[in-house]
């Protein structure tokens, strides 16, 4: 398989998980939490007023969906998105490997939030300190993943992409 087709490839199991998330889980969540967004969705991060709200809205049968399903789908989708990201960087500026780290600590950082979110599913009066490094790791992961997409446009628009390359 040419490195263009396994780059595809990437790309499509990484789609295919999110899409999963997308109309599958995520819909099922939300209606579990009256509409309320997952913390994983949550872009600016949370207070642990909201924290709580949503850990007392939540079904037990959300929640219990939320731990077994969504972070499962959640623990192949950082790495999924880390490497087609990487990839990507790698055929527009193979000699900048520094940029691999946006997409990297964005990984890093989902897990990190997995195994938070995960502690806060297992109580509704969730740890002040607990909320605040969740909420932390999201928004370090969203600020890491815009980098990376940032990098990826701006060496596009410079027209550094080669289809053919590697």
């Amino acid at each position: 398989m040419s490195f263009h087709r396994a780059h595809l490839a990437i790309i499509g199991l990484t789609a295919l998980n999110y899409a999963m998330m997308l109309v599958y889980s995520i819909p099922k969540l939300l209606g579990a939490a009256d509409g309320l967004w997952l913390f994983d969705l949550r872009a600016m991060g949370y207070s642990i007023a909201e924290a709580t709200r949503y850990l007392n809205t939540i079904t037990p049968e959300g929640r219990l969906f939320y731990l077994e399903v969504q972070l499962m789908l959640d623990t192949f989708f950082p790495a999924l998105l880390a490497v087609s990201l990487m990839i990507t960087l790698y055929r527009l500026m193979p000699k900048l490997p520094v940029l691999y780290l946006f997409p990297l600590s964005g990984a890093l950082f989902d897990y990190y939030e997995n195994a938070a979110v995960g502690q806060m599913l297992l109580t509704t009066a969730p740890d002040a300190g607990l909320v605040e490094m969740a909420s932390l790791l999201t928004q370090l992961k969203f600020v890491s993943i815009a980098m990376s997409l940032l990098a990826i446009l701006w060496f596009w628009l410079k027209g550094k992409f080669d289809p053919r390359a590697r």
